[in-house]
């Protein structure tokens, strides 16, 4: 199996694999589509009509989104001012296009203003949800938005529940830490891939281009190194990976030596889950996306 694994690796990587449910769709979307950012909220994804926004490196978020993160919200048509209130009561009024904010009336100033695109109000996530209460964090693998409230904490126990598909989704839940430097971001609309170890939620390696092999450890999602390969392009690695790295033989790879299974998107708004069955006959499930965690589908036999 580590060969087939370490086939399907290289030939994702070199663009030459035909096999039915390793790659169903281009690796980019297209050069000009960038990739909406999404934003997890207490360990969940959040589901948006409008995806946040970056600009000037601040990330803004529209005003609905907000109650997904236990936050109420008001906007006032004819002032223009958004009002967001925490569980606790503490309130911000934000004023569209000003810098100026209030915080339970005290003024405080906003590093840059709410804006209005389209007719919807966007409201600069950290600053609204910091001075609520909430804690963020971006991971640049991936480049999603973690929002957690103070007391929140991961309970590790969700990556070995009986439920294997809830336990995926969890674990892709959780931000991805480097203590490395990673090797930053390919250009384009990358689409995202899984790969787990048949039964397993603990370890997996996600693909935009870059390989990021992962171990859940203690709540936290760690990246154990990156491989970036390519036709005429030199290797290139980080972490605990070097660029000769042999898919065959590396310890990383041990996980996946008898079965795995392949979650990706496809650019058609679906994805796809390949793995082989007990008589090694390949097989393809295909499912819509409404939201970023139902590329984890749920399979037979805790696959």
């Amino acid at each position: 199996m580590k060969k087939i694994i370490s086939g399907l690796i290289l030939a994702l990587s070199l663009g030459s694999f035909n096999y039915s449910h390793a790659i169903a769709a281009p690796l980019v979307k297209s050069e000009e589509d960038v990739r909406p950012i999404e934003v997890v909220a207490n360990g969940e994804f959040i589901k948006m009509d409008v995806h946040p926004l970056m600009d000037n490196n601040r990330l803004f978020v529209p005003i609905r989104a907000l109650a997904s993160l236990g936050l109420s919200y008001s906007f006032n048509p004819t002032t223009k001012v958004t009002t967001v209130q925490n569980k606790d009561g503490d309130y911000l009024k934000i004023s569209e296009n000003s810098k100026t904010a209030y915080k339970n009336e005290k003024v405080i100033q906003m590093d840059i203003p709410a804006q209005n695109r389209n007719g919807r109000i966007l409201v600069p996530i950290r600053f609204v949800s910091e001075s609520l209460g909430y804690n963020v964090q971006f991971e640049s693998i991936r480049k999603f938005v973690f929002v957690n409230s103070k007391d929140y904490s991961f309970d590790s126990k969700l990556l070995y529940q009986d439920d294997l598909q809830a336990a995926r989704k969890a674990a892709i839940a959780l931000p991805i830490n480097a203590d490395f430097k990673t090797l930053g971001t390919l250009d384009g609309y990358r689409l995202h891939h899984y790969t787990f170890p048949a039964g397993r939620a603990d370890t997996y390696y996600f693909e935009d281009g870059i390989y990021t092999f992962v171990q859940v450890k203690d709540g936290k999602a760690n990246a154990i190194g990156q491989l970036f390969r390519e036709r005429r392009v030199p290797s290139q690695a980080a972490g605990n990976v070097s660029p000769e790295m042999s898919l065959d033989t590396d310890p990383i790879m041990e996980a996946y030596d008898h079965r795995s299974v392949i979650f990706f998107e496809n650019n058609d708004g679906t994805a796809t889950t390949g793995y082989n069955d007990d008589k090694n006959k390949p097989v393809d499930i295909k499912t819509k996306i409404n939201l970023y965690s139902d590329i984890i589908q749920k399979l037979p036999d805790r696959r």
